[in-house]
């Protein structure tokens, strides 16, 4: 063989090991596009739902929900709880550390949730864990005990929430930029409005994945989503835009699934504000709203009229709770009633993949007078301005969606209604303030008795309703589409993805 013969196979052998290996590298290697940037890398400091998918694959609690959502162990193996329910002792699993090296124990877990428990913190899990949990002390290296403030019937499904997750101890004050979990991916960088990258956890104490890195990127334009799929330009999409279904049915290559959610969406009306300080006023709102015509004109189908802000599924759900029916009519008399029989402007602040849904508002409250602006925001500076403080909030309406991760109603009500979740503490995103809702959650919380607990989330409902804290709209399906090779991602009701150990199927 001649010399130049010899280089060209050299050169040929090389090419072929770069494409042989580029594509070995493309095949452990998974996208996620999602419709809007994490918010937080932080899991105890925020609320958003796609941001927790993010952040799922690489944090943990002590416990988790299933794909049944029954409670299963975490990071703890066992639990029991005290005879006055005062106390719960978690037995934690051994053997398991950080992804900086940096061991998991109780004094880690202690270190976690008395950051959690901080008041001066102002972390939005707060609001959820310090009316509950008085203490956490440390027993042994495997064993810590919360003492409660009071008996809390869903304490093991509190903790399984992502706001509750664990992080390691060696960056508790800097996870934001640095975060340290002990789950099946650990982090690897973020480059903001592109992408969050990860890849497996090779010491990981379960299951160790099959898929090298995830990649999760974002576009809250519903154009993109469907092109970057159909093109396999990425491998998932959440959540898919419900026009694009049933083309995306038909596509070769590209498997849609469509679950029942848990997701209840609806506009928050800041009751500090004229003219939404009147309760006719609000109540006018939700009398001119067609919700099944947003269903149907808007989702396609993809949802259920919503009669309240707790989504069915949930304990203490009201499903004889009638929603507002669409009467333009009693809007007008009820705007007249109150002094705006001319009607008046309101601005909704609305994220930009969610903008449709407010436009739709839009020309429905026209017919009744009421002129809407699109205050139409990238997703952090909606979440800057709505959940800015009350002597700092300009914002009079906002369109958002909420889901309770317990399936309980606590986590559906308190974090929206309770006057303690005003923000930047919680999604109190319309400033509603009722003594009797405070005393009502309050007590459901901490009742051991569940008829007499859902008792209570069923008065708080009607009140909430009747007083028209919110414009509830719909509870929407969740809808994934994934290239066909994809398996072992699944979503939780609330809207969640779950990609812990995902596999491509050659």
């Amino acid at each position: 063989m001649n010399l130049s013969l010899r280089r060209c196979v050299v050169v040929f052998a090389v090419v072929l090991a770069l494409v042989v290996g580029s594509s070995a590298a493309f095949a452990s290697s998974l996208t996620i596009m999602q419709t809007e940037e994490p918010r937080s890398l932080d899991p105890s400091n925020h609320s958003a739902t796609y941001t927790a998918s993010v952040l799922h694959s690489m944090y943990e609690n002590l416990t988790a929900l299933d794909e049944e959502y029954e409670i299963v162990p975490g990071l703890a193996t066992d639990w029991e709880q005290s005879e006055d329910g005062m106390k719960w002792t978690f037995y934690l699993r051994s053997g398991v550390a950080f992804h900086d090296g940096t061991p998991f124990d109780a004094d880690a877990v202690k270190t976690a949730v008395d950051r959690m428990i901080d008041p001066d913190k102002g972390l939005v899990v707060y609001g959820r864990l310090g009316p509950v949990i008085e203490e956490v002390e440390v027993v042994d290296d495997l064993t810590v005990v919360f003492h409660l403030q009071d008996p809390y019937p869903a304490f093991t499904r509190l903790m399984a929430i992502g706001q509750a997750a664990i992080v390691s101890p060696s960056v508790i004050d800097d996870v934001a930029s640095e975060p340290v979990g002990t789950g099946p991916y650990k982090f690897v960088e973020y480059v903001s409005g592109e992408r969050v990258v990860m890849e497996r956890n090779e010491n990981y104490w379960g299951e160790v994945p099959e898929v090298e890195q995830l990649v999760w990127r974002w576009s809250p334009e519903d154009s993109v989503l469907v092109m970057a799929l159909q093109t396999g330009e990425v491998d998932v999409v959440t959540p898919l835009p419900p026009a694009h279904v049933s083309v995306l049915e038909q596509y070769q290559g590209v498997e849609v699934i469509e679950t029942p959610g848990a997701r209840a969406f609806w506009v928050a009306l800041n009751t500090t504000k004229e003219p939404l300080d009147d309760v006719r006023v609000r109540q006018a709102l939700n009398y001119a709203t067609d919700r099944q015509g947003l269903i149907d004109s808007i989702l396609w189908g993809s949802g259920t009229v919503a009669n309240s802000p707790v989504s069915p599924g949930n304990f203490g759900y009201d499903e004889t709770l009638e929603a507002y029916p669409h009467d333009p009519e009693r809007a007008r008399e009820l705007l007249a009633e109150a002094g705006y029989e001319d009607g008046f402007s309101i601005a909704i602040a609305v994220q930009e993949a969610e903008a449709q849904y407010v436009e739709a508002l839009q020309g429905m409250w026209r017919e009744v007078g009421v002129d809407v602006i699109v205050d139409q925001m990238e997703g952090g500076i909606w979440s800057d301005a709505v959940f800015a403080p009350k002597e700092e909030n300009e914002v009079q309406a906002s369109f958002a969606s909420w889901s309770s991760a317990t399936l309980d109603a606590d986590m559906m009500l308190t974090p929206l209604f309770a006057t303690d979740s005003f923000p930047p503490a919680s999604a109190n995103l319309g400033f509603y303030s009722n003594e009797r809702v405070d005393e009502l959650l309050q007590k459901a919380a901490f009742e051991t008795d569940p008829e007499a607990r859902e008792a209570m989330y069923i008065e708080a409902q009607g009140i909430i309703h009747e007083e028209a804290a919110h414009i509830t709209l719909w509870y929407g399906n969740n809808i994934v589409g994934l290239q066909d090779n994809i398996e072992g991602i699944w979503t939780l009701a609330g809207g969640m993805l779950v990609v812990r150990n995902p596999r491509i199927v050659e």
